[in-house]
């Protein structure tokens, strides 16, 4: 029988940047597979145990959860060591565990992929083992893998870069409109994030720190954020301490189809300075929204500023208000930049370029 692909990552079934690339890359190891007639396993350490699938497009693929049982995980793993030939691992945290199979079989590839901040800093010296061991790293950014290679050490030869994409079904037609919360004819300015405490670093602060500025120029203005966590009520308060509490609405987690919100808002804004890429990038571009965002990490390889959007210092309420005023002020920028952030996103930013560029990263052997 032929060698096995596996995958592994840290969950295939909970909404996120990194869950979405995790099911991107586990379709694409399915696909391959099958074109080459290859047995192929996808597991997932923190889903629930068990069978269970996930879909991108119209297909569904099949995974393996392992309810963050890793100690099972791994002795799964090496029960299959010798028949494996290739091994993804979704996330630098779960390279130690698909290194055994190296160990026990000598010519299996090991990929690990980088996302973003966990490895631009230091990282604990099993994990960094890891990637020095590993056959390869995929980085979801240019940024991403400038690190992994200063930070962590690892040959940039040994690096490739690979962006995430927009979901298959993100262009399928959806029922009507949407219920959008804010006044109608009202301007309007949205943000997609999760919002934990321990994330502080989006830039939503920043937004509402820049709103008394812009209702005072725009009195119909409103802040529309979706996305939950425990850090909202301190942006609640935060929002009514500045005088505008009124005018920024949390809406929680998605809320039905995701594409009609963007299309909704006037403009979609995350000034963050801790994204490896950021997909709500070509999410907003991909409905025509003018984004603005950090110019910190990967985001300045989703933006073309200046073309798509306005890139801003992190943390620089005057200038991210400075560029959301000139956004909310001209209908017809807003639409040209909107219209070249789609064009963009149909050019590269598909489920199958993604599936083509990493088909031709495991075809490859990093020296």
């Amino acid at each position: 029988m032929p060698d096995a692909i596996c995958g592994i990552f840290s969950e295939l079934t909970q909404v996120g940047g990194i869950q979405q690339v995790s099911r991107h890359a586990g379709a694409t190891l399915t696909e391959l597979a099958e074109e080459e007639g290859r047995p192929c396993e996808l597991l997932g350490l923190n889903d629930p145990a068990g069978e269970g699938s996930f879909r991108v497009g119209d297909r569904e693929y099949r995974f393996r959860g392992f309810s963050r049982n890793k100690a099972g995980l791994a002795v799964h793993l090496l029960r299959r060591a010798a028949k494996t030939g290739l091994v993804l691992a979704g996330h630098v945290n779960l390279g130690p565990l698909a290194l055994p199979v190296k160990a026990v079989r000598g010519q299996s590839r090991v990929w690990i992929m980088a996302y973003g901040l966990e490895v631009w800093e230091p990282l604990p010296s099993l994990r960094r083992m890891a990637l020095l061991k590993a056959d390869g790293v995929i980085a979801v950014s240019g940024h991403t893998a400038e690190a992994v290679s200063r930070v962590q050490g690892i040959a940039s030869g040994k690096i490739a870069v690979l962006r995430p994409a927009l979901d298959p079904s993100y262009f399928s037609p959806y029922p009507g409109p949407v219920r959008w919360p804010a006044p109608p004819g009202s301007r309007s300015i949205l943000t997609v994030a999760r919002l934990p405490a321990s994330e502080s670093g989006k830039g939503i602060d920043t937004v509402i720190l820049a709103l008394p500025q812009l209702v005072a120029r725009f009195p119909n203005l409103y802040y529309v954020v979706i996305g939950d966590g425990d850090g909202q009520p301190g942006l609640a308060k935060l929002a009514a301490d500045c005088g505008v509490g009124e005018r920024v609405i949390f809406l929680g987690s998605s809320p039905g189809c995701l594409r009609g919100y963007y299309e909704a808002a006037d403009v979609f804004a995350m000034p963050s300075g801790q994204e490896g890429f950021g997909i709500v990038y070509l999410e907003a571009m991909a409905a025509g929204k003018p984004v603005v965002g950090g110019d910190a990490g990967g985001a300045p390889e989703a933006i073309d500023d200046g073309e798509t959007g306005f890139l801003v210092k992190h943390g620089d309420v005057q200038e991210l208000g400075a560029r959301l005023s000139i956004l909310l002020a001209d209908d017809g920028l807003r639409q040209r930049m909107g219209d070249a952030g789609r064009r963009k996103v149909l050019a590269s930013g598909q489920y199958e370029d993604f599936r083509r560029r990493l088909g031709a990263i495991l075809g490859s052997r990093c020296e």
